[in-house]
């Protein structure tokens, strides 16, 4: 889940693991840095995080 809200929307994933600081963050940095187009090195690096995160969130519920 977390993966596709990072895709949908950079920063939402992290939200969405409880981590709404760093999503908002995210969020920010990657709409400032749409404008000389290195958004996408955000977006990226925030759907990673999302991911890693919830395997680690899922991991530590077992």
């Amino acid at each position: 889940m977390a993966l596709l809200l990072s895709l949908i929307l950079c920063g939402t994933g992290q939200m969405y693991n409880g981590e709404v600081s760093k999503g908002i963050m995210m969020m920010v940095l990657c709409f400032l840095l749409w404008f000389v187009l290195l958004g996408w090195v955000v977006h990226i690096w925030s759907i990673v995080d999302a991911v890693v995160v919830a395997e680690r969130l899922n991991r530590q519920q077992r």
